[in-house]
């Protein structure tokens, strides 16, 4: 898993990390555990915007949200969004202060959203 930088300090150190969990592990339930370990940064003024890709886009973050939205199945095995080697290499895009609701509108109908 990786992240975006939300500034030039926060590039000190890298993002990357390694993780090992069960294939049969939902989606929803790994993000969550990132998230529950503060793996994305907060920003001052609380409105970072997550994009989740694995590929494609998965989900919206926002730090304004009580909970990550998802545009696809979140209950399914994270093992179905890996390569054929089984590894799964989720990425979080910050996308900066946009309004989270537009960006997942846009990819909802298939967009890419503004920067």
């Amino acid at each position: 898993m990786d992240r975006g930088s939300v500034a030039a300090g926060d590039d000190v150190l890298p993002h990357a990390r390694s993780i090992d969990v069960p294939p049969e592990s939902s989606l929803g339930d790994v993000v969550a555990g990132l998230l529950e370990g503060h793996f994305l940064a907060m920003i001052a003024g609380g409105r970072a915007t997550w994009i989740l890709v694995a590929g494609r886009p998965l989900a919206v973050v926002a730090q304004q949200w009580d909970e990550p939205r998802y545009l696809v199945d979140a209950s399914q095995p994270i093992s179905s969004f890996g390569d054929d080697g089984g590894r799964v290499s989720l990425m979080f895009r910050y996308w900066k202060q946009h309004d989270p609701d537009h960006v997942f509108a846009e990819l909802a109908a298939g967009r890419e959203p503004r920067r």
